[in-house]
């Protein structure tokens, strides 16, 4: 059964190029797989059914890395969380959270959370740790992954993303001062996290806002925010999760993160213009359309598709998956599919 250490061993031989057959498991993006779960919230709060599910998954493709493997999933509030907001959970979706800035002038007046104490960190880390002695008890070591979304994502839970674009216009020092805060936090919560775990092996940053405004934005605004981050954990693996649209001056700037892999989207980029773009400097995770075979069509469909796509990939370093999460209507037999296709083009 692959692991972390396939992935590090791929990213740091460049002169080996091969693929590496993927899966991101972030729920819900397993539930089909896993035969379905009828309570989300469940799955969130009860820390053995979120075990058994994760673990079925990995047992049903042993074959392929799952990512992020075993882990305290509480969806994508936590970070934000520590700022405040009401968090609603529902039975079959994830959790959303309410805003906290209202207006721009409460930027003026927003502290510092500490990590690990305020809103569902400290959850985070109770679960990890029980995740860790359960699966130590069984002689298995839990993946040493830490996460949070990015400085522009937390923004926009914060304010609600239509109040964040009219920032970037109408307050650019406010926006500027609250970025800088958010990403502070990011840090010293990362650092939190790869703490309770010895050292990360594997860090990600999920910031879909970043493709979502004009380049030039970016660039002033998450671009230097998104640098301090990942240069900030230098022994571990980075990791960019944005499966957006990305314009050509998006693309040049994701080389300039720091990030050794970005999990990108592969209904909105194709492989054959996207590879020669990054020059074998970031690592690709994805290849597969998630709204196109894999979740419409036949495993023969998803073979066809895994092969045309494994030979464009044909000299590159891929963790190859669906480009983003697999849709939580894909079966475990498509998914199957794409795994065993590529370890035989591969092997």
């Amino acid at each position: 059964m692959p692991n972390y250490s396939d992935i590090i061993d791929l990213v740091r031989t460049p002169q080996r190029p091969r693929v590496l057959p993927a899966i991101w498991d972030f729920f819900p993006c397993h539930a089909a797989a896993v035969g379905g779960v009828p309570n989300f919230t469940r799955y969130y709060f009860d820390v053995d059914e979120k075990l058994r599910i994760q673990r079925t998954f990995k047992s049903l493709i042993p074959e392929a890395v799952i990512l992020p493997g075993v882990f305290p999933d509480l969806g994508v509030v936590v970070t934000a969380s520590a700022f405040g907001g009401s968090i609603r959970w529902f039975d079959q979706g994830a959790p959303f959270i309410g805003e906290t800035i209202r207006s721009p002038e409460d930027i003026d007046s927003l502290s510092l959370p500490e990590p690990g104490l305020a809103g569902l960190t400290p959850l985070w880390l109770v679960q990890r740790d029980i995740l860790r002695r359960k699966l130590e008890a069984q002689g298995i070591e839990l993946e040493r992954w830490a996460m949070s979304m990015g400085p522009a994502e937390i923004a926009g839970l914060l304010m609600g993303y239509d109040k964040l674009y009219y920032a970037f216009y109408d307050e650019p020092e406010r926006l500027a001062r609250l970025m800088d805060l958010v990403t502070d936090f990011i840090i010293a919560w990362l650092e939190v996290q790869s703490e309770a775990m010895d050292g990360a092996h594997l860090l990600c940053i999920a910031d879909h806002m970043f493709s979502q405004v004009p380049p030039e934005l970016s660039r002033q605004f998450t671009l230097p925010c998104l640098q301090r981050i990942f240069t900030a954990f230098p022994n571990a693996l980075k990791l960019y999760h944005n499966e957006g649209h990305h314009a050509d001056e998006h693309v040049s700037m994701v080389l300039d993160f720091g990030a050794d892999i970005w999990h990108f989207g592969s209904d909105v980029h194709q492989l054959d213009e996207l590879l020669p773009r990054l020059d074998n400097r970031v690592v690709l995770f994805g290849g597969l359309n998630p709204h196109g075979v894999m979740r419409h069509g036949t495993p023969d469909d998803v073979r066809k598709a895994t092969s045309k796509a494994l030979e464009v990939a044909c000299g590159h370093r891929m963790l190859f998956s669906t480009g983003t999460g697999t849709t939580p209507e894909a079966t475990l037999a498509n998914q199957r599919a794409m795994v065993e296709t590529v370890l035989e083009r591969d092997g």
